[in-house]
């Protein structure tokens, strides 16, 4: 009776690992997924910003009132990318809106 409760034991334990094994392997494909799916978004945010940093260096001077105006909002772009290419992580988790020369409402 033992080695009978013994062999069953074993083969219940096999069957359980047996079907744990695709479900480890689904998770790690599920995490290769995601990998991918975060590099295509970094992929589109870079373009975007390098197609904005485009796009603002083509404007003429008289769009942004001053020099200095422009070289701060192309900067800012600038910074944005840099800080993407070095820890997407942070760049996405903490978004920043360029509010240039914004007054006060009073």
């Amino acid at each position: 009776m033992k080695s009978m409760l013994s062999f069953s034991t074993t083969i219940i334990c096999l069957m359980a690992l047996f079907l744990m094994l695709p479900m480890a392997g689904a998770q790690e494909s599920e995490d290769a997924e995601d990998q991918e799916i975060s590099e295509e978004r970094i992929e589109a945010e870079k373009e975007r910003l390098e197609n904005k940093i485009a796009e603002l260096e083509e404007q003429p001077l008289e769009y942004f009132g001053s020099q200095k105006n422009k070289r701060t909002r192309i900067g800012f772009y600038k910074y944005r990318l840099e800080t993407l290419e070095q820890d997407p992580d942070k760049y996405f988790s903490e978004p920043e809106k360029f509010e240039g020369n914004i007054k006060g409402s009073d």
